[in-house]
């Protein structure tokens, strides 16, 4: 299949948006002495209340030692739990604490926040419909 130039261009703008997204992550999260993988983390547990390790591994495409690693690290510091779900034993949830919790909606909103400076710079009709393309290009990606 022939890419057209404008296909290429928007590309490789969102691979560009992509790698500031995960830049704007390293950032918050060394403020509070956590890798960028962390705070995806975090953030991504805040946002769901709970995730089976399974479902995080896959959202995070991490290996399963590499996510038990990082799950160990956020434990230690008192920011995250496991535990084993009641109805099925081979399943483990993965929790934030309260001081996790406080710390994930923290760093989430820092980079919301600075996501929301350069939105801002679009008009809001390229805002809403940034914002419905997005949506589209996320439900069929996550069916």
């Amino acid at each position: 299949m022939n890419e057209t130039v404008e296909e290429a261009e928007l590309a490789t703008s969102l691979v560009a948006l992509s790698h500031h997204v995960l830049q704007l992550f390293s950032c918050a999260g060394r403020a509070h002495k956590l890798t960028q993988q962390q705070v995806e983390l975090m953030c991504a547990v805040i946002v769901r209340g709970r995730v089976r390790m399974t479902d995080l591994g896959k959202l995070m495409v991490l290996e399963k030692s590499s996510l038990s690693n990082l799950v160990d690290r956020l434990e230690r510091r008192g920011l995250a739990v496991r535990t084993r779900d009641p109805d099925d034993r081979r399943a483990t949830w993965v929790e934030l604490t309260s001081e996790g919790t406080e710390l994930a909606m923290r760093t989430h909103r820092e980079v919301t926040a600075r996501l929301d400076g350069l939105i801002n710079r679009l008009p809001s009709k390229d805002q809403r419909r940034l914002s419905a393309v997005v949506r589209t290009l996320m439900a069929e990606e996550n069916p």
